[in-house]
């Protein structure tokens, strides 16, 4: 795990000690390396913004301010940092060219998994997303339908994460460190996989709703397993020439519960975004913009997501975005009730992730 810690005090600043790791068995060789709890846990936070105040600063009231901090501290202490980041790879080609912006965002079931309130606002349909993340090291597969009902809309969802060729090492002298001339040593190699199983539902009329996800999860790190669920709220409001969405992500905290008896908790994520639609229509043309502030609950800091999209007759799309400080690019053709979308999301310390995504209306 060194190289974990190493990899991530050169890109955030935190204290050692913050982190719990799930505890391994005693006799796994010290020289294992995970990399791919390098890479599930890469979210760098780049674009972070310092504030001064905490979630509950702008409460006008001392006394509510203090009421809300005694509720939220016990939960920040119980929570594990890091413990949900094999949530935040992003799901949908169209979302992730655009910065991975999502929140106020209502047009295909990819929604449920940024903001349960928004599949109130989706035709039925169903999408489906192929994802090689950083080169193709960490495969990301997403699949998820909607279905409106009078007054509400229910939705599926499945995300499906592996990482294959992990070469598990040991030392020729496990009583000497590492050195070139005892070198590491390959003695096997294995494979992660982690799954979010998503219930949606949401109700609401033509311009406000408000819905939930209830999430199960099971992640296998191959020397140690575990199971747990969550439930994401959301808030959508869906004017003409504008959108806006308010996301809770592991309302409360989310378990994960592991084979050796440990047990982590995720960390509650805030997210709000504001989406100004502009027609063009002397050009047959939409643009969209979205904002997106992300705000998880154990940093002063907040994330800002960016994206913007140009439709031409609904037909061709283009876009572009900016997520933690990374650029993102894509395009989109929609024919009749099917669409076709690829994201190219760049990454400054790993290589480049491609995504393609289908959906099909009905």
């Amino acid at each position: 795990m060194c190289r974990v810690v190493n990899i991530m005090k050169r890109f955030r600043n935190f204290d050692d000690s913050s982190i719990t790791q799930p505890r391994m068995p005693e006799s796994l060789p010290c020289g294992t390396k995970f990399k791919s709890e390098i890479l599930i846990s890469r979210k760098i936070r780049t674009t972070k913004f310092k504030c001064s105040k905490l979630l509950f600063g702008f409460l006008p009231l001392g006394f509510s301010r203090a009421v809300a901090r005694l509720m939220l501290i016990p939960m920040l202490l119980m929570a594990t940092k890091y413990a949900g980041e094999f949530q935040e790879l992003g799901v949908g080609a169209r979302a992730c060219a655009m910065g991975g912006t999502g929140i106020a965002q209502f047009v295909n079931p990819s929604v449920i998994y940024f903001n349960p309130a928004g599949s109130f606002y989706v035709n039925r349909g169903a999408l489906v997303m192929h994802a090689e993340n950083f080169a193709g090291i960490v495969k990301n597969e997403f699949g998820s339908v909607v279905l409106p009902q009078p007054n509400m809309a229910i939705g599926i969802g499945l995300q499906y994460l592996s990482v294959t060729g992990i070469q598990l090492t040991t030392l020729g002298d496990t009583t000497s460190p590492p050195s070139s001339e005892n070198p590491p040593l390959a003695y096997d190699t294995v494979g992660t996989k982690d799954m979010i199983f998503y219930v949606n539902g949401s109700r609401g009329n033509n311009k406000f709703s408000y819905g939930a996800n209830i999430k199960v999860f099971y992640r296998d790190l191959s020397v140690i397993t575990g199971y747990g669920g969550g439930v994401d709220l959301g808030l959508a409001i869906n004017l003409n020439y504008v959108k806006f969405g308010l996301a809770m992500r592991d309302f409360v905290l989310a378990p994960i519960i592991w084979s050796n008896g440990t047990k982590e908790t995720i960390i509650t994520k805030l997210s709000c975004g504001l989406a100004p639609v502009i027609p063009l229509e002397n050009i047959n043309s939409v643009v969209t913009l979205e904002c997106d502030f992300v705000k998880p609950l154990d940093v002063e800091g907040f994330d800002v997501n960016i994206g913007l999209e140009c439709a031409y007759k609904d037909i061709i799309f283009g876009r572009a975005g900016i997520n933690h400080g990374n650029y993102t690019v894509g395009v989109g053709l929609k024919y009749k009730q099917f669409s076709l979308d690829y994201a190219l999301v760049t990454h400054l310390y790993l290589k480049n992730s491609n995504k393609i995504s289908a959906g099909y209306t009905f």
